[in-house]
């Protein structure tokens, strides 16, 4: 690895000594003279009129294009409710850069005889992906990262905070591009933790190109983070407030400064949090012919905070060779209790009638990343290398106590009190390189790379009992599990425009080396694998307003380094959960349809079938009374699924956005319990409506329903929600004010049932979901500075399987 990245290194400085390259730029306007932003913005060849590379405008009716090859072109700027704008034909020889004199769009187009004024929607939908606008909602005001998902079409949460698209678990959670290297929970504690006032938009990507790491057979949900916009400094703060049953606030300062040789950029962000959740958990446990009633109801309350620091640099060596280093540190603390009440009944119940568990907790976690990366443009092609190293250190120590009181019918001690104390640590190290070249071959735009990540995880778990005042350690719950994991990647990607159709083709191939060590138990599991990941899509034009795509693409879904862990973590002596280090990865191979008219509708078909797709499941001893969650691999899973999208303007002031979807799920395998063949066809509507309202405010009322589904084992009950806000400009545009009220009616609730073979079981949970909030942001300095680049560390892809509990 030390000659590799001697290598490479070597190589650029040689290169540096090429020529520079241009960019072509310039701005949209309105015939008022206002800068117009998100404006379509294609870069067309003058001699066959065909699309070379597009874009969008930012605030400021900014946009440019770099890496382009020598040539004759014209810029086309169009957006709903404008005419096109064009420019006049240029000559671009690529040496310097090139301004283009300001384009107007004249407003005022007719649909349906209504006026339609130019907006950021809260969603938008591309040929390749769907945008969630985050910046732009007053709904997400005070919210978090992972209530803003909850919101996006499409996107389920479940009680366990396990994230779905379209019905199907597997998303890979990304941000600026970059994996996080967690597990479920871990990622969902960062997202809880993440203000969505940090948030610019989300985006969802259900059929990735092979340039993207092959993790995350459901596709990836990219979290794109504000920035910032040619010199001087600016910066944005942000304070939050939301009120339901407790108190929760956040807040963030970004701040950026831009010189013609440096550019510097931060972000500091602090969330604290306070919560309940309140589980109902039923089950009938049969054994010979008879049965036991277990009644158990779970109080958790929890709290904590979280501080999110991110600091980083570019350094402009050189029009061609830009230097940059990134350090990001998340750490905090949460602190939980459970008051644990089991009342059990029945013939073969136990010998006590009500079971008292008072459980607390401690813990704290802290994730440290340093980033180092260079870029260089190479030749006159628009070639480019790109070199990133990182490192990543996680660690979460917590402290757990459990308090057992055995109770008859009458709140009487039966049995002795007993104590159990749980102390665990977990360590993750994460080391990563990769190197990315793209190029322009004519009219095929090339891309390949290389990647290599190691990854070192220690989890310690040790059990101690209360005996006669002092605590003993309990060898046969005490563990220690430690895994190691390399990939080893290669990808190459290309594209290109063929008459009117764009065709994109891609191979990854990644080899896999894991070795996982139960030391304590003596357990060992080694694995050695390569797998190839093809991907291609094909798009097209029929006319001016109906596009085709269609995208084929395989990925795998890797086990996150908790799951592997066999460790026991009990909610008392008859529930608890465990990892299986046994599990393997999941493969998935998933076809797309896409149709588009216009900015108008849109839909997409997709089919997936899925082979050991991993998944939660229960089992069960039933002598012994005893039910627990676990993971396992199943045989087949298989999913299709139908969106439709589409804009209603009912009025100049009234808009109303309808996202349907209907999937399809169908679970084969046989498992320890028996045989699974469990199928059902869902939906999910979301409709979004943005009003204008007097005095420049803006008003959001937004209605998410979600039929019931299966998820493996589980059956999930119904579940919908209303949410409602405002926004307005205030101190002269500089400020923005939102105020808003989520889950208005308080139905956000979760009902899961589990009735398989000699399994019965149902969950109720209630969270503190109707809340109001409020958000005040006031941005300050030189709005048009240009923005920190959108890089994609090398570690972020393995950190997202690390896990931390609530």
């Amino acid at each position: 690895m030390k000659k590799l990245c001697f290598v490479v290194l070597t190589a650029l400085l040689f290169l540096q000594n090429t020529q520079a390259q241009g960019k072509i730029f310039g701005k949209i306007i309105s015939v008022e003279e206002n800068a117009l932003e998100f404006v379509n913005v294609l870069l067309m060849s003058s001699a066959d009129s065909s699309l070379v590379k597009g874009t969008i405008t930012d605030s400021s009716g900014y946009y440019e294009f770099e890496n382009v090859t020598p040539g004759s072109y014209f810029i086309k700027g169009s957006m709903v409710g404008f005419g096109n704008g064009l420019s006049e034909v240029i000559q671009y020889d690529s040496q310097y850069d090139l301004e283009i004199q300001e384009i107007q769009l004249v407003g005022g187009v007719e649909l349906s005889e209504v006026v339609v004024k130019a907006t950021k929607p809260f969603i938008e939908l591309k040929a390749d992906k769907v945008v969630v606008n985050v910046a732009n909602s007053s709904v997400s005001a005070g919210n978090n990262a992972l209530e803003v998902l909850q919101k996006s079409p499409g996107i389920t949460v479940d009680k366990d905070n396990n994230i779905s698209l379209k019905g199907k678990q597997g998303v890979l959670i990304t941000i600026d591009g970059k994996n996080q290297y967690m597990s479920n929970e871990e990622i969902a504690r960062l997202l809880e933790s993440m203000p969505a006032s940090t948030i610019e938009s989300l985006e969802i990507i259900q059929n990735p190109s092979a340039k993207y790491d092959a993790e995350g057979n459901s596709g990836i949900i990219n979290i794109r983070l504000k920035r910032n916009e040619n010199l001087g400094y600016n910066g944005n703060i942000t304070m939050a407030g939301r009120q339901g049953r407790h108190t929760n606030y956040n807040g963030n300062l970004i701040m950026n400064f831009r010189s013609s040789k440096m550019n510097i950029y931060g972000n500091y962000a602090l969330s604290q949090w306070n919560g309940f959740n309140d589980i109902d958990l039923n089950r009938d446990i049969p054994f010979n012919g008879l049965s036991t009633l277990f009644q158990q109801n779970s109080l958790i309350n929890y709290k904590g905070n979280s501080n999110d620091l991110r600091v980083g640099a570019d350094y402009f060596l050189g029009p061609k060779t830009t230097v940059g280093v990134l350090t990001k540190m998340n750490f905090g603390n949460n602190n939980l209790t459970n008051d644990n009440l089991t009342n059990i009944s029945g013939a073969n119940s136990p010998g006590f009638d009500m079971l008292h568990v008072d459980t607390g907790s401690d813990g704290e976690w802290s994730q440290k990343s340093f980033n180092t990366n260079l870029k260089h443009d190479i030749g006159e092609n628009g070639s480019s290398i790109i070199f990133d190293i990182d490192y990543s250190l996680y660690d979460n120590p917590e402290s757990i106590l459990y308090n057992n009181t055995y109770m008859d019918t009458e709140g009487n001690d039966v049995i002795d009190p007993a104590s159990l104390r749980n102390g665990t640590d977990i360590s993750v190290d994460i080391f990563a390189a990769k190197l990315d070249y793209n190029t322009t071959l004519g009219k095929l735009n090339f891309e390949s790379g290389l990647k290599f990540s190691s990854v070192n995880t220690d989890n310690a778990t040790i059990f101690e009992d209360l005996v006669d005042g002092s605590w003993l350690i309990n060898e046969g719950r005490t563990n220690q599990f430690v895994y190691d994991e390399d990939i080893y990647a290669a990808y190459v990607n290309g594209s290109t425009q063929i008459g009117k159709a764009n065709l994109q083709f891609g191979l990854r191939v990644e080899h896999t080396a894991s070795f996982g060590n139960s030391v304590t138990l003596d357990q060992q599991v080694k694995r050695d694998y390569t797998n190839l990941f093809p991907s291609v899509s094909l798009s097209h034009m029929i006319g001016e307003k109906h596009s085709l795509s269609y995208t084929y693409s395989r990925r795998l879904n890797r086990p996150n380094y908790r799951n592997l862990n066999p460790f026991i973590n009990y909610l008392d002596d008859f529930t608890f959960e465990k990892g299986n280090p046994f599990l393997r990865p999941q493969y998935s191979n998933s076809i797309g349809v896409n149709y588009g008219l216009g900015r108008s509708l849109f839909v997409s078909a997709n089919y997936s079938k899925t082979t050991e797709a991993m998944t939660d499941v229960i089992e069960q001893f039933s002598d012994q009374n005893t039910t627990f969650q676990t993971y396992q691999n199943l045989d087949d899973f298989e999913s299709a699924s139908l969106n439709v999208t589409a804009p209603i303007v009912l009025s100049s002031k009234w808009t109303t956005r309808l996202s349907a979807t209907t999937f399809y799920h169908k679970f084969t395998s046989v498992i320890p319990s028996g045989k699974l063949d469990n199928s059902q066809t869902s939906y999910n509507i979301y409709l979004g409506n943005e009003i204008s309202l007097p005095r420049g405010w803006r008003g959001e009322v937004t209605f998410n329903y979600r039929s019931s589904l299966i998820w493996g084992l589980f059956e999930v009950d119904p579940q919908y929600s209303l949410d409602f806000g405002l926004s307005t400009n205030v101190m002269n545009g500089n400020g923005n004010l939102k105020i808003g009220m989520n889950d208005i009616f308080r139905t956000l609730i979760n009902n899961v049932d589990v009735n398989q073979d000699d399994i019965n079981l149902s969950v109720y949970q209630f969270r503190d979901t109707r809340r109001a909030t409020v958000s005040f942001s006031y941005r300050f300095g030189n709005q048009k500075v240009k923005g920190a680049r959108q890089r994609k560390t090398a570690t972020e892809d393995a950190a997202g399987r690390i896990t931390r509990e609530d």
